[in-house]
């Protein structure tokens, strides 16, 4: 019965969104080609890793539009038999499924474009590309639970103060953000969370490269990408929660 319901609101949300995917990958290609011919010197794999950087927001952005389609009928919505954590869970495995689609073109792009312009081997190169991706994605996930939240907030909020929960919803989303940074810039998440550094090595990586995809190397090391298994961390349980707490929420007080 539930892989039915799965199938069935699985083949709902592709019929919502295919169009919409398939106008990002064109777009997307669209761009690289254009830039790459009227950029002087221009390096494509450049161009693609800079496409692959913006996918940090293509999901939070497909994820609004597909959530603001359902409130255009929110009661059928929220009365559908399948719970929330199950009907947001499809929509979020889907957008996933097409950012890992849409990723893996560009990356091959970049891989086979950067052959002429980087000295790292092949292997090296599509290792980059895939941690880069990698941590890209996670970015991009956290982004998008993060504006469920603040979806799920202004739905809440409407039901009592109509257009001013929008207000207080964008409100809500600078100052998360700002204390969010100064949270992560502070001394007591360094300590909490700066455990378990892993050092990928990779000879010949240097920071310029790695910046084309959005990973910063700190202190200046080259030769290797550093992964803190303390954010890791961090990041699973911000968005456990994050996630949780939204569809616990849209299931048990968003009213129609």
């Amino acid at each position: 019965m539930k892989r039915n319901a799965f199938i069935g609101l699985w083949k709902k949300e592709w019929a919502l969104m295919r169009i919409y995917y398939l106008v990002i990958l064109i777009t997307g290609l669209g761009f690289s080609v254009v830039m790459s011919g009227t950029i002087e010197e221009a390096r494509i794999f450049l161009i693609t890793g800079v496409v692959l950087v913006l996918h940090m927001f293509v999901l939070a952005a497909l994820l609004m539009y597909s959530l603001n389609r359902e409130a255009d009928q929110l009661e059928l919505f929220l009365h559908n038999p399948q719970s929330s954590l199950m009907i947001v869970g499809v929509k979020f495995l889907q957008l996933v499924t097409f950012m890992l689609i849409s990723m893996t073109v560009f990356g091959l792009i970049t891989i086979l474009t950067a052959r002429e312009w980087v000295t790292l081997s092949l292997g090296d190169s599509a290792m980059v590309i895939f941690i880069a991706t990698l941590l890209i994605l996670g970015q991009a996930i956290l982004l998008a639970v993060f504006l469920l939240f603040l979806w799920v907030l202004h739905q809440v909020l409407k039901t009592y103060l109509g257009g001013l929960s929008i207000i207080i919803s964008i409100i809500s989303f600078l100052a998360i953000s700002i204390m969010t940074s100064k949270i992560r810039s502070s001394a007591l998440y360094e300590q909490i969370a700066g455990w378990g550094t892993v050092q990928i090595n990779i000879d010949g990586l240097t920071g310029d490269f790695l910046n084309v995809f959005g990973v910063t190397v700190h202190g200046g090391v080259t030769g290797g990408i550093p992964i803190v298994l303390g954010e890791v961390a961090a990041w699973a349980l911000t968005v456990g929660l994050l996630y949780g707490g939204s569809v616990v929420v849209l299931d048990r007080k968003v009213e129609v």
